[in-house]
């Protein structure tokens, strides 16, 4: 570790060299070769007094003037505009788009400037560019340099890579809350695991850990030492520390195994409540702070005070150990910060730079950056080489509360605008998420699952998704006791029951009133079929009939004519006859006269008896046109209601065709619903078993606890 520390200090030394002779450099040869060119075609200098400071005048000096000096910054003069205000340097000559005032101007970072106004015009804006990045010359005759170069913000590696094995969750914990509140309290503390989606939050006298996928409640840490204010995870992820207490009574940090929920150790014995606490990656040391304004440093492996450092002159509010165990940075209400050497507590930078107290402490995952936030507004970056400020922004107006860094250099905030926001590790703006209804006071970041975690004071928990900012729930600090989630599930199956009872019951009625649909129409479907081969019955009958008809009709006419023809020469042969049996009496024994008279008797016998036989044949065929037209006039009405009564039947099959799809939809939509309630009263029947089980399991791990004390 001494060798560690050595190397860095170094290191810094001949950084310090190296940055010396670039600037010795750079005030030799202030311009470039471009600049070196003569000629009518050399492009003018942009400078501060001919083309910035007009700029300014129309837009920013109403507030930013040496009477008002809003934000504390002046730019109605060159020196004014150099010196920054409120929220550190405003231009870093040679870099644009890192310099606070350019990202503001053009939105890329809040608060927009000029407030309440559109973005200023891009030829302003590429004026302003082209300034900052030629060095910010005052005036045509100045000579710029580069005073300090660009940091790099590449990572360096990672100081601890993922842990081998499973990441750490607890598999099964006790999640019977310790205390639950009629009222829901200001959260103190919250913290993610580096290597799981587990996400532990304070409460009054416990912890509680969430699953961040789920946001289910994964177990209660039980911290009868009060209240914690801090919560940090070991940098492998297996631990989790908590330190906090009784105001002016009492504090202590407290160490659990993630995965069995066991309490480790507990160090520390403050005579007021422990703010800020931290242990180291290699988990050889934890360290704790508080209003005593002392920070005491503890070995894991005995527990025994290692080392104290007192110079702090007012409460400490945070502290944080860097990812490689080299370093510790601190920080205080007073806005003094300051990094020491890990394992002796030496001094080793003083942080300079915040007007208000120190909120938030974060080391990026290399160890080459910390992060600070304050109350003055400002999250400020810091180089660990000479401990200079590459970097200050005011993220949220009134007061910056809290800051984390993500694993991959981003930065989440939140603050007492009541906004919770993600920055990239240049200051620039990703995203502002919607606002609490109260002051926000501490968020924190899941890698895992990148989701975004903040809290305010009101005791509200959101979870939002830092890709595309839309929350995904809540979470709470104040659970309900065992007892009355059980009853809760316990009121919500009976809820199900009922719910699943009646929806089955109109899932049935409806599927009824389908069946009886396709009932009615295979009904009325027979029907038409049976109407049709009636009515095909009585068309033939009819058409029969009238065939018949036709022909009787034609036999009479025939007939009647044939007895015409037969009467038509019977009165002349029955003259002939009567005159001829006349003479043949005169002539008696005139054989042939006989024979004459009998021939024409026997002629009107004849005649008379086909007229019989043909009048006895047109009776016949006109009772037969009498009975095809009694036919006729029978099965004509029939025709008629048959047809009448198919076509009823076949627009009663169309209506109930049209009334079954409806119905068959609601049928299934009452299916589904029934379904969905099956569903419902499955899971709530196995969140009334989940919650008995639980209470079972709370019952034993209090007997094993109770056991294990004595």
């Amino acid at each position: 570790m001494k060798n560690l520390i050595t190397a860095n200090r170094c290191r810094q030394f001949c950084n310090t060299l190296i940055a010396a002779g670039l600037i010795l450099t750079l005030i030799a040869s202030p311009l470039s070769a471009e600049d070196k060119k003569a000629g009518k075609d050399k492009k003018p200098k942009v400078t501060y007094d001919e083309h910035i400071k007009p700029i300014f005048r129309a837009k920013c000096f109403a507030c930013h003037n040496t009477d008002k000096k809003v934000s504390g910054l002046d730019l109605t003069n060159y020196t004014g505009l150099m010196q920054g205000g409120a929220a550190g340097e405003s231009i870093a000559p040679g870099d644009a788009e890192g310099s606070y005032l350019y990202m503001l101007v053009t939105h890329d970072s809040e608060p927009f400037m000029p407030p309440k106004s559109d973005k200023m015009p891009d030829n302003e804006l590429a004026l302003i560019k082209e300034w900052i990045s030629i060095g910010a010359p005052e005036n045509a005759g100045s000579k710029v340099s580069i005073k300090k170069p660009k940091f790099d913000f590449a990572l360096q590696g990672a100081s601890s890579g993922k842990p081998d094995g499973p990441p750490p969750m607890p598999p099964h914990l006790n999640l019977e809350p310790v205390v639950h509140s009629s009222l829901p309290t200001a959260i103190t503390a919250m913290a993610t695991n580096p290597w799981s989606p587990l996400v532990a939050v304070a409460g009054q006298k416990q912890v509680l850990l969430y699953d961040t996928k789920t946001l289910k409640l994964l177990g209660v840490l039980p911290f009868p030492e009060g209240v914690p204010h801090v919560l940090k995870f070991s940098r492998n992820g297996s631990l989790l520390l908590a330190g906090g207490g009784h105001a002016a009574a009492s504090g202590r940090v407290v160490v659990w195994d993630v995965k069995t929920g066991k309490r480790l150790f507990e160090v520390g014995d403050e005579l007021d409540a422990v703010l800020c606490a931290d242990i180291s990656s290699d988990q050889r040391f934890i360290a704790l702070g508080s209003p005593s304004k002392v920070i005491r440093v503890y070995s894991t492996s005995t527990g025994e005070l290692a080392y104290e450092i007192r110079k702090h002159t007012d409460w400490m509010t945070s502290l944080a150990f860097s990812p490689d165990s080299v370093l510790l940075c601190s920080g205080d209400r007073n806005g003094g910060a300051f990094v020491w050497e890990a394992a002796t507590g030496n001094e080793y930078l003083t942080l300079k730079g915040h007007k208000g107290g120190i909120t938030g402490i974060t080391w990026r995952s290399d160890s080459n950056l910390v992060a600070t936030s304050s109350e003055d507004q400002s999250v400020k970056l810091w180089e660990l080489q000479n401990g200079n400020n590459i970097k200050s922004w005011n993220a949220h107006g009134g007061g910056t509360s809290s800051v984390e860094f993500a694993r991959d250099g981003r930065l989440v905030t939140c603050g007492r605008d009541k906004v919770t926001k993600l920055w990239d590790q240049a200051g620039k703006q990703l995203r502002a998420f919607p606002a609490f209804g109260d002051i926000g006071v501490c968020v924190t970041i899941c890698d895992e699952t990148n989701q975004v975690i903040s809290a305010d004071w009101s005791g509200k928990i959101k979870v939002w998704n830092a890709a595309d900012g839309k929350e995904v729930g809540e979470l709470t600090a104040n659970p309900l006791p065992l007892s009355e989630r059980l009853s809760q599930a316990t009121a919500g199956l009976s809820a199900a029951q009922a719910n699943h009872q009646k929806l089955t019951a109109a899932a049935q009625a409806d599927q009824a009133a389908v069946n009886k649909i396709n009932a009615d129409i295979a009904a009325s479907q027979k029907q038409q079929t049976d109407l049709q081969n009636q009515l095909n019955s009585l068309n033939g009958n009819l058409a029969a009939a009238q065939k018949a008809l036709a022909g009787a009709q034609a036999n009479v006419t025939g007939s009647t004519k044939k007895i015409a023809d037969i009467d038509a020469p019977l009165p002349a042969i029955k003259e002939a006859h009567a005159k001829a049996e006349a003479i043949s009496k005169q002539a008696a024994g005139d054989k042939d006269l006989a024979e004459a008279a009998a021939k024409l008797k026997a002629a009107i016998d004849k005649r008379a008896a086909a007229k019989a036989a043909e009048q006895k044949n047109l009776a016949a065929q006109q009772a037969a046109v009498k009975d095809n037209q009694q036919k006729i006039a029978q099965y004509t009405p029939q025709i008629k209601q048959t047809t009448d009564a198919l076509n009823a039947a076949k627009a009663k099959i169309v209506a109930l065709q049209k009334s079954l799809k409806p119905t068959t939809d609601k049928a299934t939509a009452s299916q589904n619903a029934a379904k969905a309630a099956a569903t419902a009263l499955a899971a709530a029947q196995n969140e009334v078993k989940h919650w008995q089980a639980e209470i079972e399991f709370s019952k034993k791990f209090n007997n094993a606890q109770a056991s294990t004390a004595k």
